[in-house]
């Protein structure tokens, strides 16, 4: 491919920013999308600015105006977290609390405008990493964006409720998330738990205890907004359920080769063990010897052909697992084993 290069080189955002307002900047391109970042992805991406740490490489399409002469640029990787720096620094959006980051905490709720000129000034000198395109065609550029995102994993809808939901279901959900169970008993893998399940998992399980098993994981930002000036219930909760799981390791030892551990069938099990408790201490109506003797029988009958309520239980729980009919079906079957 004759009169191409890929020139690497660093600009710092006033000089895009003035490139920008000249016009010789061209913030979308028509293989890009619209910004679909939320508030808070943005705040932090400016956060990571302030406290000097590097973020992901930019590539620009260079050319030079035929009526001009001066350089242009497109953007081809990078219009997303360009968008957000310019909107920032034209008072579109606050910084927001960002887990540890000092400087979020300290001008939490600040503008652009708001800032002192100190903190303004390391903005527009911090040096973004850009990869400069030259002499490619119009269909290398779009192939050149395809490739570099061909695979690009999107953010699960815990990861976005992650970057845009703030309060204190979330900060209940993200502990329970850490807690030791999940790994140990193989209730997820380690790529699930990067990528947020068991804080969904955990969303669900509190939603169960609060109000009993709901339809799918739509309602779950509900509660987010519901419970995010204040959580009452969080001990309580957070209570219950280890006692829940507690009893669950008792009575089942060896978990995590088991079907139980399974997210769906977990659900359920905790389920059934919530209708039994009915808010007292669950060892004072099933020892975890018995109940593990009877959960393990039951297991043995859903092998091989299983008929009758194994039979329907294991419909259930390989089917539709979200939806509110499976969901309300495998809690009944494990509650009526369970009080056998």
């Amino acid at each position: 491919m004759p009169d191409t290069k890929l020139s690497p080189t660093t600009k710092d955002i006033a000089l895009l920013l003035q490139l920008y307002q000249s016009g010789q900047l061209k913030l979308r391109p028509e293989f890009q999308r619209e910004s679909v970042w939320p508030k808070a992805a943005k705040a932090y991406l400016i956060d990571t600015i302030l406290n000097e740490r590097p973020i992901p490489l930019f590539f620009l399409q260079r050319t030079t105006s035929l009526q001009s002469g001066r350089p242009e640029y497109a953007v081809i990787d990078g219009q997303q977290r360009l968008r957000a720096i310019f909107e920032f620094l034209d008072d579109r959006f606050p910084l927001s609390e960002s887990g540890d980051d000092s400087c979020a905490k300290q001008w939490q709720g600040k503008k652009y405008s708001g800032l002192p000129a100190e903190l303004q000034q390391r903005i527009l000198n911090y040096d973004l990493v850009i990869q400069e395109v030259v002499g490619y065609s119009d269909s290398d550029i779009v192939d050149i964006f395809a490739r570099m995102n061909k695979y690009v994993v999107r953010l699960s809808k815990q990861e976005l409720r992650h970057a845009k939901l703030e309060g204190k279901f979330k900060d209940f959900v993200e502990d329970v998330a850490k807690w030791k169970f999940w790994r140990h008993n193989r209730v997820f893998n380690k790529g699930q738990l990067r990528r947020m399940r068991a804080a969904e998992f955990a969303a669900e399980l509190a939603i169960l205890l609060l109000e009993g098993p709901q339809d799918k994981k739509g309602a779950i930002e509900l509660y987010y907004l519901r419970f995010k000036e204040n959580f009452p219930k969080s001990k309580g909760l957070e209570g219950r359920l280890k006692s829940y799981l507690k009893w669950i390791e008792q009575a089942v030892p060896d978990l995590r080769k088991h079907r139980f551990r399974r997210s769906n069938e977990l659900y359920a099990l905790i389920g059934a063990i919530d209708r039994i408790a009915k808010g007292a201490a669950i060892d004072s109506k099933i020892r975890p010897v018995a109940g593990g003797r009877k959960l393990l029988e039951f297991e043995a009958r859903t092998k091989e052909a299983p008929k009758g309520e194994p039979a329907r239980y294991v419909l259930a729980a390989s089917k539709h697992t979200d939806d509110l009919g499976p969901r309300n079906t495998r809690i009944d079957i494990l509650e009526s084993v369970l009080r056998q």
